[in-house]
């Protein structure tokens, strides 16, 4: 169905109705301001809630499956809300949709601050998650309608220090309030900052309705949702569950027969819930892919980076999240340049150099050892975040200007999915399974060693054998003592070895993208006359046909 810009509509609104002219030069850092807080508040909540699950699991008496349901059920109802921002945005207009999230959102907090079970947690993670899904997506949206096209890449590095800034100090900002205050303060943190940005939506952006109405598309929503939750629950759940277990395969199923009918749907309706022929676009078809990766990479590594630190080097919380400090905050930094040089220079140039970094750095953190330091630790993490700026800020500004701009808001909600849901939900299950897989296989072939070539290992009995006897054992209980050491050494040997193998696997995972980076236009250009002229900045209070 061939798109045609159409004239205009009369704003519903006049523009004066906004707190600040939208004609003046610092309205975009207006907009920008408000929209970054609602996008910071989102993706710090998920930072501090991860710290506060131990105290949950006491307080509640729940387990580590039950627990772990505090941080499913949130990522699950985000992630059906974000595909839907398109019909969403249309039917409540942009302003609307972001205030009656963020009421949404803060509601669900505080709800959940009040929780007085963990089932009731569970349910009150829902809601929240149900306000916080759009929110992401719709920072996007206005930081894209007020920048001009040759800004294009500041506004995404803006989005991107909001992204970056919640994880640099989310853990310690969690671990704070939970060891002296308590958990439930992890979710009353967001009211105050919440009514603040909501106070600056209604009173700086202008409100927008589109001039044509599109009908719910139903069976879409249906369908849509029922794939999304039964592969992101058979994703989270697979590792513990087993992939061959009856119920893992049943959810695989049903999220495959839902999936085959959404696309039958969407393609036969001319409004659909989810607008699927922008894949016919190929420079977007193949941004959203490396999107998809390179979400799958961020948020794998940086699961596995935090399960090695704490597991298999024994650093303490605290200590784990000043050792990720330095690195989230050069992220945060240098996401504003990375922005900027995107609009200046040719933008592949910018994502292999960000792609090459992240190859460099996840390639010599497959060196790491029991032995390595703190400060070697700190830098191959700064490495990592580093190069990430490299990559977040110019593939954002780049698939959003391959859309036409009326097309910009179901854009971003495609692109909302691929980061949030299907590439960090698949990323850290891909990892947590081949870490389980690549630990007992190692674990096996040392035992295996062992028993064949045992005289390798009285290195290790033999000082294991005189500090028992110095610490006063006799007899037979030496030996025993002794073996078990070495048990738990071979043990400690199979898990780093097998985190080794997790960022190799990582590392050739994104050589493998590289490629496709290469098939991006240099300058993409806005279906629009508006492209040609080098502003396509939507004055607020219009809207797109």
């Amino acid at each position: 169905m061939k798109t045609e810009l159409l004239p205009r509509p009369t704003p519903v609104t006049k523009p004066a109705a906004s707190f600040i002219s939208p004609d003046r030069a610092a309205y975009k850092w207006w907009v920008a301001a408000t929209v970054m807080l609602g996008a910071f508040l989102v993706v710090i909540s998920t930072a501090t809630v991860n710290v506060a699950l131990p105290q949950m699991m006491t307080v509640f008496g729940m387990n580590l499956d039950e627990v772990q349901w505090v941080i499913t059920a949130y990522m699950i109802a985000s992630a059906v809300l974000i595909p839907t921002v398109g019909w969403l945005g249309n039917r409540l207009g942009n302003r609307n949709l972001l205030l009656f999230s963020l009421l949404i959102f803060i509601g669900g907090s505080a709800l959940c601050g009040l929780a007085w079970s963990g089932g009731m947690l569970i349910v009150f993670r829902i809601v929240q998650g149900i306000g916080g899904g759009p929110i992401f997506p719709m920072a996007m949206v206005f930081l894209n309608e007020v920048f001009p096209l040759q800004q294009r890449g500041l506004a995404m590095g803006l989005f991107g220090l909001a992204a970056a800034f919640g994880p640099a100090v989310g853990p310690v900002i969690g671990g704070y309030l939970t060891d002296y205050l308590n958990w439930r303060f992890v979710f009353y943190m967001n009211l105050l900052p919440g009514v603040v940005c909501m106070g600056l939506v209604f009173l700086v952006i202008a409100p927008t309705r589109e001039a044509q109405r599109r009908s719910l598309d139903l069976p879409g929503l249906i369908t849509l949702a029922t794939f999304l939750v039964s592969l992101l629950i058979a994703l989270s759940q697979g590792h513990r569950q087993g992939w061959d277990s009856p119920y893992i395969q049943r959810l695989l199923v049903v999220a495959v027969v839902s999936f085959l009918t959404f696309l039958a749907i969407e393609l036969w309706r001319e409004e659909p819930l989810v607008e699927l022929r922008l894949y016919g676009n190929v420079a977007f078809a193949i941004l959203s892919v490396v999107i998809l990766i390179n979400a799958m990479n961020f948020w794998g590594t940086g699961f596995t980076q935090t399960i090695l630190l704490q597991r298999a080097m024994d650093y303490t919380p605290a200590r784990a999240g000043f050792a990720i400090l330095p690195g989230a905050l050069v992220m945060a930094v240098t996401t504003l340049g990375a922005g900027r040089l995107a609009d200046l220079i040719d933008r592949r140039i910018i994502i292999l150099f960000g792609l090459g970094l992240f190859v460099l750095s996840s390639y010599w953190f497959s060196y790491v050892t029991l032995d390595t330091p703190m400060h070697s630790i700190i830098w191959m993490i700064v490495g990592r975040y580093f190069s990430i700026s490299f990559i977040f800020t110019p593939i954002n500004a780049a698939s959003l200007l391959t859309l036409p701009p009326e097309k910009a808001r179901m854009g971003s909600g495609l692109i909302g999915i691929m980061q949030q849901g299907l590439g960090g939900t698949t990323g850290i299950a891909v990892l947590a399974t081949f870490l389980e897989r690549r630990t007992s296989y190692h674990a096996a072939m040392l035992e295996q060693q062992q028993v064949l070539s045992p005289l390798p290992w009285t290195d290790i009995l033999t000082p294991a054998h005189q500090l028992l006897v110095q610490a006063g054992d006799v007899g037979g209980m030496v030996q025993v003592k002794s073996f078990g050491l070495l048990q738990r050494h071979l043990v400690q040997e199979a898990t780093l070895t097998a985190y080794q193998d997790c960022f190799l696997l990582m590392t050739a995972l994104c050589v493998v993208t590289m490629p496709l980076a290469l098939f991006m236009r240099r300058r993409p250009s806005r279906v629009s006359s508006a492209a040609t002229t080098g502003d396509d900045r939507k004055k607020p209070g219009t809207s797109a046909p």
